[in-house]
């Protein structure tokens, strides 16, 4: 009986021994979540700080979602823009936010400031904010009570106006003559699809003017919608890419149809040359619109309507418009005999062989 005892005490000994290591090897598994060492930006999409986890930098939420779950610590400041940000941890810095949302648990502390420019702030009972909470901008526009000071014309202030104008004037050949060689090498790379679009121009200017006119407010406004809604801010670039490609190609168009109308048909000259030549004379026409007070830029606009409108409607060139119709080859090739051809008649008193007799006769 003696031994029984000593053997299922054993027997439990070396069981608790088992279940005590296991336990110490479960625990050595579960690796602590590691530090941060570096700044944090999140761009339009997740990031949560762990449990127990410390991001030593600072934090900025751009139309993404950044949580701090308990026990979490940025020694850093935190910007949100336009995101989301929940705080159930520490915060050693300031917070900055402007538009989005901002939640502040029951355990968090911020040690710091927090800014808020428009955006929508929740704190939950028990959280901290120790440092001071601001809902204005930093600064303020108070322009009265300055003193402008006298300024004295000297012969060194001339020679660096004059300079600066001569600067101006010599960059400004530069982005013309830039223009023109970029139409020659835009004419070599696509020629059809840029005649199509310069031909276009010529048979109906005040049509793709029009719709360049409805392209150049429909346009920045899907833009600015996708921007807004901060998912499609991708999107919204990849349009304003698009639509700066396409006026300028447009332009080239239009400099190509210029050079058309003004060099002719008959002109010695390549179609680079002739899309360079009238590219060039075109901008400096611009140059010459843009120079003139508050109205300049709407000329220079309106101008570059008749590109856009034409860069729309012959869908960058892959196609005529307007459209040549051709005639069915069937019917072109009808002999003229087969529409002489009497029709058939239920009438009795007509009678088809007494024309054929007084025809023979």
């Amino acid at each position: 009986m003696k031994k029984l005892k000593i053997i299922i005490s054993v027997f439990i000994l070396v069981l608790l021994a088992i279940i005590q290591v296991n336990s110490v090897s479960a625990n050595t598994l579960i690796d602590p979540p590691p530090t941060i060492n570096e700044d944090k930006v999140v761009l339009g999409q997740s990031f949560t700080l762990k449990e127990n986890q410390m991001l030593n930098g600072d934090l900025a939420v751009i139309g993404g979602t950044a949580t701090l779950q308990p026990g979490s610590q940025v020694n850093g400041d935190i910007a949100l823009i336009g995101g989301i940000l929940e705080i159930n941890g520490r915060v050693s810095g300031d917070i900055q936010a402007i538009g989005g949302t901002v939640t502040l648990n029951q355990n968090a502390v911020i040690e710091g400031s927090f800014y808020n420019y428009g955006s929508n702030l929740k704190q939950m009972e028990g959280s901290r904010i120790e440092g001071s909470q601001i809902s204005n901008l930093p600064f303020n526009f108070n322009f009265r009570n300055k003193d402008i000071p006298n300024t004295i014309f000297s012969p060194m202030e001339a020679a660096r106006k004059t300079t600066g104008f001569i600067t101006k004037f010599l960059w400004s050949i530069l982005q013309i003559i830039a223009m023109g060689g970029l139409a020659m090498l835009v004419l070599l790379i696509a020629p059809k699809s840029t005649e199509r679009i310069s031909t276009a121009i010529g048979k109906q200017p005040f049509t793709h003017w029009a719709i360049g006119l409805l392209t150049i407010f429909a346009i920045p406004a899907v833009i600015l919608v996708c921007i807004v809604t901060i998912i499609f801010i991708p999107l919204g670039l990849i349009g304003i890419m698009a639509l700066t490609v396409a006026i300028f190609y447009g332009w080239i168009a239009l400099g190509y149809e210029v050079g058309k109308r003004l060099f002719g048909p008959h002109a010695n000259l390549s179609p680079a040359l002739i899309a360079g030549f009238g590219t060039i004379i075109l901008s400096v026409v611009a140059r010459v619109l843009g120079a003139i007070p508050c109205v300049g830029w709407l000329l220079v606009t309106t101008l570059s309507m008749f590109g856009l409108g034409a860069i729309v409607l012959t869908r960058v060139g892959t196609r005529d418009y307007p459209e040549t119709i051709t005639p069915n080859a069937e019917n072109t090739s009808t002999p003229l005999g087969f529409y002489n051809v009497r029709p058939p008649t239920t009438d009795p008193e007509i009678n088809f062989d007494d024309d054929s007799e007084n025809e023979e006769k």
